[in-house]
């Protein structure tokens, strides 16, 4: 079989970016040809280290660049203008968490991706995870029994607002849409979406600061039909337990330490170690996973509507908070 790679362009050059998503498309095969940022000595910096042409000019990126797909790392208030222009230019695009900040702009992605029949994805590197992807196979199987319950924390600590004027959007309300729940807590919803199949029917959830926009810690309630759901997300935690654990009529599954950037986690089944996960890179298979979705092949990606509907769990969230009652999407 002939492997065909993908040619990459990139907009936004983020840590998450550099250290991982890009290293992550070279490694399973495929080439960066092409990348944008507003400092053209950042571009031309990164484009040494991958081969690739650099820009400053966005209009510019678009018109000379030599990629099949875009991969989308910028500040989340750049991401539906930045998504819709590459579609309607004719690009797949992988777009990094959270899609939008508005639900109309997450809906309007959606309609652009049908209407000019490009392909979006989100990057929700956990549905890559082994353990994740045991547990979703022992739910579909029946191993579990009947799901009751699913609960899952992403916490850290936070040191403190960085000096480095490129992170500075993460203080502002209006271009990051929230604190904890947009760096981590996204990540627990989209991954109990994915385990579940189904979207929240109703949503409860209180946040710290009360009825701020930047949480320092989160907690969803959700229901889905007859499964009840607890995503919480910290700044807040020096040691926290990242676990997801399922609980189901015939056994109780547990992913300890599952939430991170790496695989390191151990699964336990009825409180004993099954399967130990050591291996694996999370980026490296979201990459190929897209390529898969772009090739119209089975994949595991988050799509445009996976994405939409976490965008809209979050606002739901933030509306419960400040109204105090539960709420829908």
């Amino acid at each position: 079989m002939i492997m065909i790679t993908m040619k990459f362009g990139i907009i936004g050059l983020g840590n998450h970016a550099i250290n991982r998503v890009m290293p992550a498309i070279k490694s399973s095969g495929n080439s960066i040809t092409a990348i944008y940022s507003r400092t053209l000595k950042k571009a031309e910096k990164e484009g040494t280290e991958y081969g690739a042409y650099a820009f400053s000019d966005l209009d510019e990126f678009f018109s000379r660049g030599d990629f099949d797909a875009v991969y989308i790392a910028s500040p989340n208030f750049l991401h539906y203008e930045q998504a819709r222009l590459s579609m309607e230019s004719g690009k797949d695009v992988l777009l990094e968490k959270q899609m939008t900040l508005s639900n109309g702009d997450a809906s309007d992605l959606v309609g652009i991706s049908a209407k000019t029949g490009r392909h979006l994805a989100v990057g929700f590197h956990m549905r890559f995870h082994p353990a994740i992807v045991e547990i979703r196979n022992m739910i579909s199987s029946g191993k579990l029994g009947k799901i009751t319950m699913v609960h899952g924390t992403w916490g850290g600590l936070s040191q403190g607002t960085s000096d480095n004027p490129d992170r500075r959007w993460w203080t502002e309300d209006e271009k990051v849409g929230g604190g904890s729940v947009m760096g981590t807590g996204v990540h627990v919803l989209d991954t109990i979406n994915f385990l579940l199949g189904v979207r929240p029917d109703k949503i409860s959830a209180f946040r710290q600061p009360a009825k701020a926009v930047i949480d320092t810690t989160e907690s969803i309630s959700m229901e889905y039909g007859s499964i009840m759901a607890h995503a919480v997300s910290s700044r807040a935690m020096k040691h926290p337990r990242n676990d997801l654990a399922v609980y189901g009529t015939e056994a109780t599954a547990v992913a300890r330490d599952v939430f991170s950037t790496t695989v390191n986690s151990d699964l336990e089944i009825d409180g004993k170690v099954t399967r130990t996960f050591r291996d694996g890179n999370m980026y490296e298979d979201e990459v190929r996973a897209f390529v898969e979705l772009v090739r119209g092949e089975k994949s595991r990606i988050a799509t445009v509507k996976d994405g939409e509907v976490v965008v809209k769990t979050v606002n739901a969230a933030y509306l419960s908070d400040t109204t105090g009652k539960i709420t829908t999407l």
